[in-house]
């Protein structure tokens, strides 16, 4: 609450004591989610989320840029509904809100930002922030943005250093990053150490390049807790874009806390959100196809593939109007019972979780 305020009130300043001295850009978008479902049990549920969002760029100086993004929710709804993923409903939230200055040898990020490590689309293990999100269905802005001081040192056209330090408490501990990244010949390349604080730390690597004319990327995260066992985290994944359009995404993830038996599954941890994943094994498949300038099919499917549950994910996108956007989405879920995606009522005490759900999505952007 007191953020929120500190930064009205800087919002206020640069509305009203800046803007004859400085550019202000603002443009964002209006969005509404109605949302039905079908509850494992056979009962239904719906919501209708109403999303305002604006992106604020104010120019104090030649290399000095303000940055917010403030978003308002309201959300009616029947029940509780996963996958509407926003940091608050029914009101007003700063979800950016940060000063970027570009100085020759460094440029400074201070403030409440996004911080994306990794080259992996569904999981990301060298990302201590959001290790693992439905990329084909939460937009970009949804993700979890931390309140930081962010420095990155530019050593040529592709290389560089990346540094961070948190400087509010979305981590329990006192969280702080340093990430090398270079390029040799057609492969990216980057090594990182996050120090969690209170002993914890980790290791991290990632790279992103082509071979025999398919996208490749991997990311591997050697996570060492204080007082109990480290382990290891990685992903390996590839495109390829077929001359007829079609587009195809593959993923695999290899989850060092997870469990090949569905009986030994920790649900406790992943309720209380200490893990974002059950399993050890995880396969993604995406394909998407650009039918005109204006519709793009997809399909995205995530497959456990120790319990053998998964999601499946159809989309249809269209614009129907200059800057209108339609689109209709399905999360669909399968698998037996006790499985990651099929919970059990004992496992998960909402009933939600091994819902299907369809979604009418409407976006004005401006």
């Amino acid at each position: 609450m007191v953020y929120r305020k500190k930064c009205l009130v800087v919002f206020n300043l640069l509305l009203f004591g800046f803007s004859p001295l400085a550019g202000i850009e603002i443009n964002g978008y209006y969005e509404n989610d109605l949302v039905g479902g079908i509850k494992k049990d056979g009962g239904s549920f719906w919501g209708d989320l109403n999303r305002l969002r604006l992106r604020i760029n104010a120019k104090l100086r030649k290399n000095i840029v303000l940055h917010f993004e403030p978003e308002f929710d309201l959300l009616f709804k029947s029940q509780d509904i996963p996958l509407i993923v926003t940091p608050g409903l029914n009101q007003l939230i700063w979800d950016r809100a940060y000063l970027k200055i570009n100085l020759p040898l460094v440029d400074l990020t201070l403030g409440k930002q996004r911080i994306a490590w990794g080259t992996g689309y569904i999981w990301n293990p060298t990302d201590v922030f959001n290790p693992f999100t439905l990329s084909f269905a939460v937009k970009e802005e949804q993700k979890r943005a931390v309140e930081a001081v962010r420095a990155e040192f530019p050593l040529g056209p592709t290389a560089g250093i990346d540094a961070f330090i948190l400087t509010g408490s979305e981590l329990d501990k006192s969280t702080k990053g340093l990430k090398v990244k270079t390029n040799i010949g057609i492969y990216d390349f980057s090594l990182n150490y996050v120090d969690l604080g209170l002993g914890d730390f980790q290791l991290g690597f990632d790279s992103v390049g082509e071979l025999f004319g398919l996208g490749v990327r991997g990311e591997a995260a050697l996570i060492c807790p204080s007082g109990t066992e480290r382990y290891f985290n990685y992903i390996l994944g590839s495109n390829y874009t077929f001359e007829n359009g079609w587009g195809v995404n593959i993923e695999y993830y290899s989850n060092g806390l997870g469990k090949r038996n569905k009986d030994d599954y920790d649900w406790a941890g992943l309720t209380d959100g200490e893990i974002s994943q059950l399993a050890k094994d995880y396969f993604y498949f995406g394909i998407s196809k650009l039918l005109n300038e204006i519709t793009r099919i997809s399909g995205s499917f995530i497959l456990n593939a120790n319990d053998l549950s998964f999601i499946f994910y159809p989309s249809y996108s269209r614009n129907i109007f200059p800057n209108i956007d339609l689109d209709l989405q399905a999360l669909l879920v399968g698998g037996t019972e006790g499985s990651e995606y099929k919970p059990t009522a004992e496992q998960d005490s909402t009933g939600l979780l091994g819902s299907n759900l369809l979604i009418l999505r409407l976006t004005y952007n401006f």
